[in-house]
C-alpha cells in the first residue's frame, strides 16, 4: 500500500470512528428553546428616561405613534461578566440620544438571559442609537459571549403606555415563528 493511500485510509477510519463516538459536543439550543426557559427569577430595572419619573412611572402618556424596540440575549455562566462588560457602554450611551423616551432592563440568572425595552419618539432616533459607534461596537464584541440573541421593533399606534415584559416576549415569539 502506498504511504499516501495508507494515510487516507487511516484518516477515513479515524474520522468515521470519531463521528460514531458518544463524545460529540451537545447541540446548541435553538432560540425557541432558550426563550422557553422559565424566567421566574427575573429582576427588573424600572423604566428610565425623559418620559419617566424617578420611580419608573410615566409622567405623561407616550406619544402616538412611537417606536418600541426589544432585545434578549442568552449567555453561558462563564461568559456573564464578559457580556456584561460589553453591554455596559450602550446601556449608558442610550440615555444620551435625542428621541429616547425611556428604557428598561431585566435579567434572569436562572436562564442566563438579559432583556431590554426601549421607547423612541421615531425610528430615525432609534436607528441613530442602534447604528451608532457605541452600540455597534458592543454588538460586534459581545456576540461571541452569547448562546443566542434576538431583537424586534415596531411602531406602536394603539397604546400610550409602555409594553410589559410579557408583551415583548409575545412579540419576539411571533417574529420567531
Amino acid at each position: 500500500m502506498q504511504p499516501r493511500t495508507a494515510f487516507y485510509a487511516l484518516s477515513f477510519l479515524l474520522t468515521a470512528a470519531a463521528c460514531d463516538s458518544n463524545d460529540d459536543p451537545p447541540e446548541e439550543p435553538t432560540i425557541a428553546e432558550l426563550a422557553a426557559c422559565d424566567e421566574s427569577d427575573m429582576q427588573y430595572v424600572p423604566f428610565m428616561g425623559p418620559a419617566f419619573d424617578d420611580n419608573g412611572e410615566l409622567v405623561a402618556p407616550l406619544p402616538q405613534p412611537h417606536i418600541v424596540a426589544s432585545t434578549v440575549g442568552w449567555h453561558t455562566p462563564e461568559n456573564r461578566d464578559a457580556l456584561q462588560g460589553e453591554t455596559q457602554p450602550p446601556t449608558m450611551d442610550i440615555f444620551t440620544h435625542e428621541g429616547l423616551l425611556g428604557a428598561g432592563f431585566a435579567w434572569s440568572d436562572k436562564c442566563g438571559s438579559a432583556r431590554t425595552i426601549s421607547l423612541w419618539r421615531d425610528d430615525a432616533s432609534r436607528r441613530k442609537f442602534v447604528y451608532g459607534t457605541v452600540h455597534s461596537a458592543a454588538i460586534m464584541k459581545g456576540l461571541k459571549y452569547t448562546r443566542g440573541w434576538e431583537t424586534t421593533n415596531w411602531s406602536e399606534t394603539a397604546s400610550d403606555k409602555p409594553p410589559t415584559w410579557d408583551d415583548v416576549r409575545a412579540r419576539l415569539e411571533a417574529v420567531r415563528k
